[in-house]
């Protein structure tokens, strides 16, 4: 990775600058973890046969 910085008068960083496909790679894979925190939260939820796109429609309208 190959951040800038930007720095107050006293030197201090108050700013970062990435290239874009570092930040977009950096965001991607923050999405990567969200994913798998997800994942691990619902793993002690039932599981749900769902036999057709309306049945899992109204599964999760009913989730709302």
């Amino acid at each position: 990775m190959n951040p800038q910085f930007l720095v107050d008068s006293q030197g201090r960083k108050t700013a970062v600058v990435l290239p874009i496909e570092e930040f977009r790679a950096l965001v991607h894979y923050v999405e990567d973890l969200e994913d798998r925190h997800l994942i691990e939260a619902r793993k002690s939820e039932p599981l749900i046969a769902i036999g057709s796109l309306e049945e899992l429609l109204a599964c999760v309208e009913a989730e709302n």
